[in-house]
């Protein structure tokens, strides 16, 4: 174990675009996104003479190389875009290893971690790394991520992609079980992150490796329920506070045209057999209906303290309900602490 962050490593600056370094035109070597259609796209390391098979035929490298970035390419049967790489669309695109956590938990993992240029975070484990880029480009430039896997063949793949996208100074992966072995630093990294099958196991070195000085955050993600019970138990037992579990479980909505009127109003403005009534009244009445009103506002049991508000809102017009209907539920649950100086 070390308390010293490891220093940058002397490398020899690459031509071209990558994570944290932007060019305007693609070089060969760079990782490139080739946008398709919506959550359709694919990411390829430019080189001469290689070619990518996709939905529009076959996009050969060579007519890359040169473009500028967001412009649109030629491929056998259609058109696609060229994109500069980001950690967002890198988590679309990356080799699966893992299961891996996509976008709207990744940022309220970053959130829950408090993390900031500059700082120190350790991460078990790696997975396909996609949390990995997250936070390596959350630190940059001075901050460090150190990331542990169980599995050396993930290490050497992550690691290989760090360097790739320029990630390299700012990240070290780690061949090692932190639930046996701790973490590679101690007294040092501002947070933890934990996706393992026995994370309370792994508690005690998170302890460790938080600065005593400075204190840090601690986030956990399981899928399981008796999961989060046994780390809270842990983290209690080791003097973490502000102990809480989130889930996050995003909904679409969809407005839909609909005109809806009362029976009341129906027989106001219309007379029998289809035929208008007069608009004296009429105007009037159908004004009143078109104006959007919501469903609880006249609902006075809406004023009583903890009153839950309704899951959709009414207008003469539109109606607002899930879509699709069909939506993915649960990820996983987010437990999150503080260690105090």
């Amino acid at each position: 174990m070390t308390t010293a962050v490891v220093p940058k490593r002397l490398t020899i600056e690459r031509q071209g675009s990558d994570f944290v370094k932007y060019e305007d035109k693609v070089v060969e070597g760079d990782t490139v996104i080739v946008y398709v259609g919506y959550n359709v796209m694919h990411a390829i390391q430019v080189q001469r003479g290689k070619s990518l098979t996709m939905k529009y035929g076959t996009l050969r490298h060579d007519y890359v190389i040169g473009k500028s970035y967001g412009t649109r390419v030629s491929a056998t049967a259609g058109f696609v875009y060229i994109l500069r790489p980001t950690s967002a669309l890198w988590t679309k695109t990356l080799p699966r290893r893992t299961q891996i956590l996509y976008t709207p938990d990744v940022s309220l993992i970053l959130t829950l971690l408090d993390v900031r240029p500059g700082y120190v975070i350790c991460e078990s484990g790696t997975g396909s790394g996609s949390l990995s880029h997250a936070i390596a480009m959350a630190v940059y430039p001075d901050g460090h991520l150190y990331t542990h896997d169980i599995e050396e063949s993930r290490v050497k793949s992550v690691e290989k992609e760090f360097k790739d996208h320029g990630l390299e100074n700012n990240t070290t992966a780690v061949h090692a079980n932190a639930c046996e072995d701790g973490f590679f630093v101690e007294n040092a990294c501002d947070g933890v992150f934990l996706d393992l099958p026995e994370p309370w196991s792994a508690v005690g070195h998170a302890k460790r490796a938080i600065s005593r000085q400075r204190g840090g955050r601690l986030v956990s993600f399981s899928p399981c329920i008796e999961q989060v019970q046994r780390v809270c138990e842990e983290l209690e037992k080791h003097g973490f506070v502000q102990i809480q579990t989130v889930e996050l479980v995003p909904r679409s909505l969809k407005i839909v045209e609909s005109e809806t009127l009362t029976l009341e109003q129906f027989n106001k403005t219309n007379a029998p057999g289809g035929i208008p009534a007069s608009k004296s009244t009429d105007d009037e009445e159908v004004v009143k209906a078109k104006r959007p009103k919501l469903e609880a506002e006249d609902d006075e049991s809406m004023d009583e303290p903890g009153a839950t508000p309704p899951t959709s809102y009414t207008s003469s017009y539109a109606t607002v309900i899930p879509f699709p209907a069909q939506q993915p539920t649960h990820t996983g649950y987010l437990t999150s602490a503080t260690l105090l100086p």
